[in-house]
């Protein structure tokens, strides 16, 4: 069936422009290409029209209002209904924890004709201990089970964790949904690279500098290994992102890098370049992840991969195969899985290559395009059947 023929306008719900394009290029292009009409509702830091170059309407808004605050959500939800009404989609895609929370909301308050409900990890709420966000995560579990039980519903995860969290809200969610390889990623743009020759082998993590992703814990592996001579560099890249209460200080991360010798690059535009010079990826997430897109740049390059035995991280890496996984918060095990790397240049390259390997088999753009594209497909089949 013809997706044009059947869905004349997509309204794409996101939180930020710069999230929209670093990880579904690919589906909003798709969309452009299928749909009469797609508009992306974002938060603009100044990127939208790079959205609208790949043939979509953008509408800023701001969805960092609708915070852990109830009476500040219900005031977003309002906005995001009226939105709604006055746009009249066929399709509302929800992309991500906030806007599947806020735009659950809103669609308590209007209808539209299908809603394709995007998990992208469940974010801080997944493994926060403070009483305030364990509230918020009963609050938005039962908003994304009302969502999931309905019937003009279809969800797309990107691993099987979160599909499994998904069925005990929906045990009779049937076969509306499918599971992504995370964003995707394009083979030719990281393409396979030969190990770096460096005297001293070095292990990269590329991602924001928030608690969440483990950069305390691997402050503190990484302490353990020069304690124990091992002769390894960290470099770090990413942002601080000011805007997140788990963020790191920039002071202190700069403080901690001159007491080490570890590096900082800040926000990195060329991630390819990255691996040209690094020899492992390494990401000490504490959980709520979906498939870290960093994780499949850097299985793409041919670089091994250490990582935490959480959602998402797990769904990718086999240990012992594509890298090796350790406990999430464990300095000790990680500093281990770290050492155990850096003295084996020969099974560095043997899990870079099984690392890229698998990202072939079903992690690239074209198969989450494909898999997006098989999903609206049967997502309008269904609603034509009606």
């Amino acid at each position: 069936m013809s997706t044009r023929a059947t869905c004349r306008k997509v309204a794409l719900l996101i939180t930020e422009d710069w999230f929209a394009l670093s990880h579904f290029r690919p589906l909003i292009s798709l969309l452009a290409d299928t749909a009469g009409s797609v508009l992306v509702v974002t938060r603009s830091s100044g990127r939208l029209a790079e959205i609208e170059a790949l043939g979509a309407r953008t509408v800023d808004f701001d969805f960092r209002r609708g915070s852990n605050n109830q009476a500040l959500a219900a005031q977003v939800a309002l906005r995001l209904a009226r939105l709604i009404n006055r746009e009249r989609p066929d399709v509302v895609h929800l992309i991500a924890m906030k806007p599947i929370v806020l735009g659950g909301l809103a669609l308590r308050l209007t209808a539209v004709p299908q809603v394709v409900v995007h998990i992208t990890g469940q974010g801080l709420a997944g493994i926060a201990s403070d009483p305030l966000v364990r509230l918020y995560r009963f609050g938005m579990l039962r908003v994304l089970a009302s969502l999931v039980r309905k019937p003009n519903a279809f969800l797309l995860v990107e691993n099987p964790d979160d599909l499994a969290m998904v069925r005990k809200l929906a045990p009779k969610l049937g076969a509306r949904f499918a599971i992504l390889g995370g964003a995707g990623v394009n083979p030719d743009a990281f393409p396979a690279l030969p190990p770096p020759r460096h005297a001293v082998p070095v292990a990269a993590h590329v991602g924001r500098m928030i608690r969440s992703k483990g950069i305390d814990v691997l402050m503190q592996a990484y302490e353990r290994l020069l304690a124990d001579g091992v002769r390894l560099r960290l470099e770090l890249y990413g942002s601080s992102d000011a805007d997140n209460p788990e963020a790191v200080p920039p002071r202190e991360i700069q403080a901690w890098c001159e007491k080490t010798g570890a590096r900082w690059h800040g926000a990195v535009t060329d991630v390819a370049a990255v691996w040209k010079s690094a020899d492992m990826f390494v990401l000490a997430s504490r959980g709520g992840e979906g498939l870290p897109r960093a994780l499949l740049e850097a299985a793409s390059s041919a670089r091994p991969l250490i990582v935490t035995d959480v959602p998402g991280n797990r769904h990718f890496v086999r240990h012992g195969v594509e890298g090796l996984l350790v406990p999430p918060a464990d300095a000790a095990a990680l500093s281990a899985a770290l050492a155990s790397l850096a003295g084996d240049s020969d099974r560095r390259c043997q899990m870079g290559q099984a690392a890229r390997r698998r990202l072939l088999e079903g992690f690239t753009e074209e198969h989450v395009r494909r898999t997006l594209r098989a999903s609206y497909a049967a997502m309008l089949a269904d609603d034509a059947g009606d």
